[in-house]
C-alpha cells in the first residue's frame, strides 16, 4: 500500500501503464454530462424559452433559437428578442446578452438580463 501512494513504480514497469490507462479511461469514457458545472442559465432545455433567476435575483431567460448559427451578431440576437417578446406577450429590453455554444461551437441559445 506504501509504494502506492509513494508511487515508488518506474515508467516501463506494469503498474505504471495500469495507472496510465485508467487515467486515459477516465478522460475518454467519462460522459460529459457527469461535469454539469454550467450555471442553469447556460442549460438549454427542451421549450424555447426557459425563465431563471442569478445569484442576485435578477430574471433571466435563456431562449432557444429556432436553427443554430456559427456567429453571434445582430441579426441572431435580435431574433432571440423577438421569440421572447412573442412569449412574453409584452415588449422587452435586454440589458444583456449572453450567447450559449453547443459542444461543436454552434450559437444555439441565448441568456437574456432583462430591465424592467
Amino acid at each position: 500500500m506504501k509504494q502506492f501512494l509513494l508511487w515508488s513504480f518506474d515508467r516501463g514497469s506494469w503498474h505504471y501503464d495500469v495507472m496510465c490507462g485508467l487515467i486515459l479511461a477516465f478522460i475518454f469514457l467519462t460522459p460529459h454530462s457527469a461535469f454539469n458545472d454550467r450555471p442553469e442559465y447556460m442549460q438549454v432545455s427542451g421549450e424555447w424559452v426557459h425563465r431563471t433567476e442569478d445569484k442576485n435575483g435578477n430574471t433571466i431567460y435563456t431562449v432557444k433559437l429556432e436553427m443554430p448559427v456559427f456567429f453571434d451578431g445582430d441579426g441572431p440576437r435580435s431574433s432571440a428578442t423577438k421569440l421572447l417578446e412573442k412569449v412574453l406577450a409584452e415588449p422587452v429590453k435586454p440589458s444583456k446578452h449572453q450567447p450559449i455554444y453547443d459542444w461543436t461551437d454552434r450559437l444555439i441559445a441565448y441568456a437574456i438580463w432583462i430591465e424592467r
